[in-house]
């Protein structure tokens, strides 16, 4: 019975709570693991490095790893809209031996155009039909 606890106690604090808040204070500012793309969990022993994206909104860039290749580019920012805008974004072009993911979450990020607060530290980066295609865990 301890260990099942023991279990969930540490399932609560790894994952990202399936409950969202409307929290409008969401900093994007900083580093974020992508730990979901389209609902699915990242299996980050299937990439060649860990799927991330950071934010300086105040210089208005985006920057990353999308599991193989890096990405660098542009994100203007809303707040108070909570609307995300990106323009001129880049890869290196490394081949890695699995680009699965590599290529769902740029394809996702194609689609981005607001975010909102998932709870526990993270946030959920969502298409124009508000339908979260990436999830982010601060790091």
């Amino acid at each position: 019975m301890k260990k099942i606890s023991i279990i969930a106690a540490v399932i609560a604090l790894c994952s990202c709570s399936a409950t969202k808040t409307t929290d409008a204070a969401v900093d994007l500012n900083g580093e974020w693991d992508i730990v979901k793309v389209d609902g699915n969990a990242v299996d980050t022993t299937k990439t060649e490095f860990r799927p991330t994206l950071g934010f300086e909104t105040a210089k208005d860039n985006v920057f990353g790893c999308a599991g193989c290749n890096s990405i660098n580019g542009k994100a203007k920012v809303d707040a108070a809209k909570q609307t995300i805008s990106f323009s001129e974004i880049g890869t290196t072009l490394m081949l890695c031996a699995n680009m699965e993911y590599e290529q769902q979450i740029l394809k996702a990020l194609e689609s981005v155009k607001g975010y909102k607060a998932a709870g526990k530290g993270c946030v959920d980066l969502t298409d124009g039909s508000d339908k979260t295609v990436l999830q982010l865990k601060k790091q």
